[in-house]
């Protein structure tokens, strides 16, 4: 694992809890638990299908959800789509 410190992407000062949306990203290949603790906001959800691997349940608004695609990225992973998931 590399040595970066967790992001909080979740929210950022000058939003509020309307402006965030939920998303699903999925990169191809495979991570784990511990990358998705390390990089992911909180209660995010990881799940695997043939060769990618889903992170879903991701509370973030525009501007979060940007900066982790971007840091998702720098760290080596492929992104394959970024969609917005319908809240229940």
């Amino acid at each position: 694992m590399l040595g970066v410190q967790s992001e909080d992407v979740t929210m950022t000062a000058h939003t509020s809890q309307q402006d965030q949306q939920v998303y699903r990203i999925t990169l191809r290949g495979r991570i784990d638990e511990e990358f998705v603790e390390a990089y992911c906001p909180p209660e995010t959800v990881l799940a695997c299908e043939g060769g990618a691997a889903i992170l879903s349940n991701i509370h973030a608004d525009q501007s979060g959800i940007v900066g982790l695609a971007r840091h998702l990225h720098n760290l080596g992973c492929t992104l394959l789509s970024i969609e917005t998931e319908t809240r229940s």
